[in-house]
C-alpha cells in the first residue's frame, strides 16, 4: 500500500494536534505532561534525566523546565552532596495539573479512537506494538537509537 505512510503521518499529526489542544486548556505545552509524569515517579531527578528519558535535547529540556518552574509546577533545589547539581521536584500544583493533563489526554484519546470498535482498537494496538518493536530493532541495529527526537 503506497499511501500507508502518508495516512499514518496524517493520523499521527491529527492525534498530536488534538492532544496539544487538550493539554493547552489546562495550561500545559507540548511535551510537558510526560515530564510531569516522570517527576511524579522520579522526584528529585536531574535535568539530564529529563532530557534522556524524554528524548529531547538539553536545550529543549531547559526551556520546558524553565516554563514549568515559572508556572509553579516544579521547583529546583541544589543537591546536598554535589552543589553543582540541581534536582527537580514536582509541586502539589504540578501534581494536580499533571492529573488534569492526563484526564484531558484520556478524553481526547477516547474521542479520537471512538470510530473503532473495541476489537479494532485491540487489533490496532497489537499492530502498533509490533511496528514499534520493529522500528526499535532497526534503530538499534543501525545505531540510531537515542538520536531520535520527540515530535
Amino acid at each position: 500500500m503506497k499511501d500507508l505512510g502518508k495516512v499514518f503521518v496524517d493520523v499521527t499529526r491529527y492525534h498530536r494536534y488534538l492532544i496539544h489542544n487538550a493539554v493547552s486548556k489546562v495550561g500545559l505545552g507540548r511535551g510537558m505532561p510526560p515530564v510531569l509524569e516522570y517527576l511524579i515517579h522520579n522526584d528529585g531527578c536531574k535535568q539530564s534525566d529529563i532530557s534522556r528519558e524524554g528524548h529531547v535535547t538539553p536545550a529543549t529540556a531547559t526551556v520546558m523546565l524553565q516554563t514549568l518552574e515559572r508556572n509553579g509546577l516544579i521547583t529546583r533545589r541544589g543537591d546536598e552532596r554535589d552543589q553543582r547539581c540541581m534536582r527537580l521536584y514536582i509541586t502539589d500544583e504540578g501534581r494536580s495539573t499533571a492529573e488534569k493533563g492526563k484526564e484531558a489526554i484520556d478524553r481526547s484519546d477516547e474521542e479520537f479512537f471512538s470510530a473503532l470498535t473495541d476489537e479494532e482498537q485491540a487489533t490496532l494496538y497489537a499492530l502498533l506494538i509490533k511496528l514499534r518493536g520493529s522500528i526499535e530493532n532497526y534503530m538499534k541495529k543501525n545505531k540510531t537509537i537515542g538520536k531520535e527526537k520527540q515530535v
